[in-house]
């Protein structure tokens, strides 16, 4: 016993040291001390001495502690328990203690546990129950015999600390044994989530298993180190320990605090737990401050804290932290992921996981021109990439700022950088070719019925003029909903050079806190449509480059560097169309394709027919591809996964409209995609397109525009379409020739009805010539004057053929025999309409004669 009561004042003294000295542990539970004169065990001063309870007349009781001990009764006359607790003395397992009750009956939220000495196997439960605003925590100092570990789990016994009041072990949460262990400082546990259950399960047979253990409903808000509650941020609903933190949810100092789960106890082992942590402004960096980190030493391979710069473990790896290695970091957005990694449980459970504090800081501004960007232009005074000695955007008296195309094409605003004054302005001010693509972000505007406004002017905002649009007080716009995805941009666009922002305040701030400002930031993009292709109306980044106003020849790469994409995550899709005249073709050649994800879902065979991506498993829009497609949706060449660079440059030739369409599965800001480059040029070659056609005979005969600069993945797509039409009967006959032997999927051309409902005038299919025919004819039915001929062909060797067409032409009663019969009618039918019309012919003649 006297061993017992030495072992409880040791463990005493070391956490009482603990608290009196922080630096000699980094482990925090709370201090449990009743009253110094205690001899034998927490609540009982001395076994004897003082009088019993139930018989006033003995002495021989044991004496309790005044504050808050009570006596065991009759089973246990030298014994003194915790009031409330007092009924337990002889045999404390199974039982219920309740803040509320303990706090009543003995004025403390904290107490001692003392199982009772088990011949195992056994099992035994102690239901917890907080009051608001409380957490479980307990503290094990001592293990008698309650299993072992084996290098990676407890087997034979364990203490396990659950949630909820169902007393049913956890295999995946902090489960402690030994067999005879006594902890200094102790093992510590919390629980956060409500009512939490201690259990106590011997699963072998054993002479005496038991535990020592204090307990405490510790108040979250306690700032002694033991009361951490997470602030700032949101739980993700439906996983362990995942976490949400934005900067507009952080503004005041101290208003965003993280910790690993059940922090300063023991974490649960092998967790992967993620905190993300989201900006919503460019400008805006976040700093990390990591005020208390123990981690299991020599564990850094499964115990550890990675940060990644972007929101899945996929993205850029910034730092590792493990062990002990308190830290402060700083880096910008708009996305963080901060993932805590946990191993298996390390005896002697002498770590305890980390805290950090976030602040979001917002940058000094100057209004910048980062990342500068490739521009391509025929400006004379801009260097031709872009890079002519860049310019910050002029900033004039009071709080008007001016952005110059000449200067930079691409950057962010934001109204906070500029001098509080009433009225601000931001004027976009692009060359004579540009149009202004601005995207706002975010915006704050505090002051009641529309008496602070934003107003967006498409072209001077002169006296007179009315605002395109007005966005009026009060209102508040952040780039991200409260779950963290970036909401759908609100963008503008101008029909001409110059787009202006003016934002009109009621009156100054009404402290001097960041989060009383109204202001507006955003990005903008200044596109010359003359080198870029036309804008098309209501999207992010899909242009038209045409054959009659673009330049003949040009270049193009991928989008999503520029600042406008700052706010775009997940499925990104662009596409660049080119739409060749009457009279051209249009060649693409993709010369570099870099970073793109070896997908091992999608792989491209490139053959006779194209290059082609081929999926499975996963649809295609799932994985990153560049994809060149007709306006019919027909692709007729695909790039994906495991494209070897060796089988560039990839080039296709076509004489109708083709689309370049570049495809990103997960795209964000700090993971932008793969890159592209390409050239394109307007050839002038008339050597396919829609031609009307009215000569009753006539041939056409293919153009040979091969050269020897055609690399091997050099293909040829035509849809070519020939209107062969008449205004008098006819039997029209039809003859192709080739000397390619070529299979009909490589090219062909097929004989159609015309269809004057639809825009190419493709009716019902009459019949298709195939190379490999080498000659053939084909005789139309009697009467069909207006027929249409199409060429396809996707291929590597450009088609070449011969069409020649006639007509048979009869007029009224001078035909003696019937119109040559269709490939459809057999031997029997034409002999049956020739006596038919034989007889005919007799008949008429009779009557003529009469």
């Amino acid at each position: 016993m006297e061993a017992q009561v030495c072992c409880y004042f040791i463990s005493l003294l070391v956490f009482l040291l603990q608290w009196v000295i922080p630096g000699i542990s980094q482990v925090s539970w709370t201090p449990i001390y009743v009253d110094g004169n205690s001899q034998v065990d927490l609540w009982t001063q001395e076994a004897k001495g003082c009088r019993c309870p139930f018989d006033s007349s003995r002495q021989d009781c044991a004496c309790c502690v005044r504050d808050g001990g009570c006596h065991c009764g009759r089973d246990s006359p030298n014994r003194c328990s915790q009031c409330g607790l007092e009924q337990h003395c002889s045999n404390m397992c199974n039982i219920t203690i309740d803040s509320r009750n303990l706090v009543a009956r003995s004025g403390k939220t904290f107490g001692q546990i003392k199982s009772p000495s088990l011949e195992g196997p056994g099992f035994c439960w102690y239901l917890l129950q907080p009051d608001t605003g409380q957490r479980v925590e307990i503290q094990v100092y001592r293990l008698v015999s309650v299993g072992r570990f084996n290098g990676s789990s407890c087997e034979g016994g364990f203490l396990q600390l659950v949630d909820g009041a169902e007393p049913r072990p956890r295999p995946g949460d902090s489960q402690i044994c030994g067999s005879n262990e006594r902890y200094a400082p102790p093992v510590v546990l919390f629980a956060d989530r409500g009512s939490a259950t201690l259990l106590f399960h011997i699963a072998e047979s054993t002479l005496r298993s038991q535990f020592l253990a204090y307990f405490s409903f510790t108040p979250s808000s306690s700032v002694q180190g033991v009361g951490f509650q997470a602030r700032g941020g949101r739980r993700i609903e439906h996983t362990e320990c995942d976490w949400l933190y934005q900067d507009f949810s952080c503004r005041e100092p101290g208003s965003c605090v993280l910790a690993s789960p059940g922090y300063p106890g023991l974490y649960p082992p092998n967790r992967q737990c993620k905190y993300l942590i989201a900006t919503s402004s460019i400008h805006t960096q976040v700093h990390i401050i990591f005020t208390a980190l123990l981690l299991p030493y020599n564990h850094c391979g499964t115990d550890y804290i990675a940060i990644y710069q972007g929101s899945t473990p996929s993205s850029q790896l910034l730092t590792t932290l493990c062990a002990n290695r308190k830290t402060q970091l700083q880096y910008s957005g708009p996305n963080l992921l901060l993932e805590f990694s946990s191993g298996p449980p390390v005896p002697p459970y002498d770590y305890n996981g980390f805290l950090a504090s976030l602040e979001f800081v917002e940058k000094s501004l100057s209004t910048e021109s980062s990342n500068v960007l490739p521009v391509k232009t025929t400006d004379p005074g801009v260097m031709m990439d872009g890079t002519s000695a860049p310019r910050h955007a002029t900033s004039k008296a009071g709080c008007e700022v001016l952005y110059s195309g000449n200067d930079t094409r691409s950057g962010h605003f934001n109204s906070r950088s500029l001098s509080w004054k009433p009225s601000c302005s931001m004027t976009f001010l692009g060359r004579p070719t540009d149009i202004v693509h601005v995207s706002l972000f975010n915006y704050m505007l505090r002051a009641p019925s529309c008496q602070s406004v934003v107003e967006i002017y498409d072209g001077p905002a002169e006296e007179g003029v009315k605002p395109s649009k007005r966005i009026c007080s009060p209102l508040t716009k952040h780039a991200r909903d409260p779950s963290g995805r970036f909401l759908e941009q609100q963008t503008f666009v101008s029909s001409d050079n110059i787009l202006m922002l003016v934002l009109r305040r009621l009156g100054p701030p009404t402290s001097s806190t960041e989060s009383d400002t109204e202001f507006l930031n955003g990005a903008f993009l200044f596109h010359d449509e003359h080198v870029d292709g036309t804008l098309q109306p209501d999207t992010l980044c899909d242009v038209d480059y045409y054959g009659l106003s673009s330049p003949l020849e040009g270049q193009i790469s991928n989008p999503g560097t520029q600042h406008l994409f700052w706010n775009i995550e997940g499925a990104l899709r662009c596409s660049q169309r080119f739409i060749p005249a009457a009279n051209q073709s249009v060649t693409i050649t993709v010369s570099t394709l870099a970073r793109l994800s070896p997908d091992p879902h999608c792989h491209t065979q490139c053959g006779d027919g194209g290059c082609h991506c081929v999926a499975n498993l996963l649809p295609l829009s799932q994985m990153d591809h560049l994809l060149l497609v007709t306006d019919s949706g027909q692709a007729v060449s695909c790039l994906c996964g495991d494209f070897q660079q060796q089988w560039l440059p990839v080039s296709l030739r076509s004489w109708s409209p083709l689309k370049v369409v570049y495809s990103v599965a997960h795209y964000s800001w700090n993971m932008k995609g793969f890159v592209f480059k390409a050239a394109y040029t307007f050839n002038n070659d008339a050597a396919c397109g829609h031609t009307t056609i009215t000569h009753p005979a006539g041939e056409i005969i293919s153009k040979n525009i091969s050269s020897a600069s055609m690399t091997l993945n050099y293909y040829f797509h035509q849809e070519c379409i020939w209107l062969l039409d008449s205004k008098i009967e006819r039997q029209l006959t039809v003859e192709l020739a080739t000397h390619q032997n070529r299979p009909c999927t490589a090219w062909n051309v097929s004989v159609h009805e015309y269809e004057e409902n639809r825009s190419d005038g493709v009716g019902q299919l009459l019949h298709t010539f195939c190379p490999r025919d080498r000659s053939k004819e084909y005789s139309l039915p009697w009467k069909m004057n207006t027929v249409l001929l199409r060429l396809q062909a996707m291929t590597r060797t450009l088609p070449q053929y011969a069409i020649r067409w006639n007509s048979q032409i009869v007029r009224a009663n001078t035909r003696v025999s019937g119109p040559t019969t269709s490939p459809g009618h057999n031997a029997g039918t034409s002999t049956v309409i020739c006596a038919i019309w034989t007889c005919i012919s007799i008949v008429l003649q009779t009557v003529v004669a009469k």
